[in-house]
């Protein structure tokens, strides 16, 4: 799921989130199509275990179609998983300081490209971390605090790590902590 920062990065993030808070952009960033959809699907709440079939249905609901597509074809590659929000962090806590009151639906979007996200592929996990970075600036984050959880992220979220929100969480097959998943041929 979404590592906000490290367990060594931990104290500084909130420090700087805590610190930038009063510099943010207040805007208003939610498109119509955002909105609409936000009302259509009921999202999983903080603690809520995401079974495979609910999360093809989110990743339909977001228009995560190469997901929704890998899910489909191999369906017992995944297990289920719990949704925490923003990994290791009080998310609700963070969203209120930060201002971005849709941040658990933005963690919900990274968690899900992370869950099924496909093994040793650093440009799909880049492109899933940079299109978060991107959807925390939209929703009012500030330049810093985006980089900041960006970068988190980026170093909190590889898969040799092989936590419960490491890149490609979600597999059934085992993943060997420092080289990741071994996936069967």
């Amino acid at each position: 799921m979404l590592c906000i920062c490290s367990l060594l990065l931990i104290d500084p993030v909130l420090c700087v989130l805590l610190a930038s808070s009063g510099n943010l952009n207040q805007t208003k960033a939610s498109s119509e199509k955002g909105n609409e959809k936000s009302e259509i699907a009921k999202l999983p709440k903080i603690g809520e275990v995401v079974t495979t079939e609910r999360a093809l249905e989110l990743c339909v609901h977001y228009d995560l179609n190469y997901l929704a597509e890998r899910i489909e074809d191999n369906p017992d590659h995944f297990k289920e998983w719990e949704f925490d929000g923003c990994s290791m962090t009080p998310t609700e806590v963070v969203s209120k300081i930060i201002k971005v009151p849709s941040l658990a639906e933005i963690c919900l979007r990274h968690d899900l490209g992370y869950a099924y996200g496909d093994p040793g592929n650093e440009e799909e996990r880049l492109m899933v971390d940079r299109q978060f970075q991107s959807e925390l600036l939209n929703a009012g984050a500030s330049e810093y605090v985006a980089k900041t959880m960006f970068n988190a992220v980026r170093e909190g979220g590889k898969e040799k790590y092989c936590l419960p929100f490491s890149w490609s969480f979600a597999r059934v097959e085992p993943c060997t902590r420092g080289s990741g998943y071994r996936l069967k041929k």
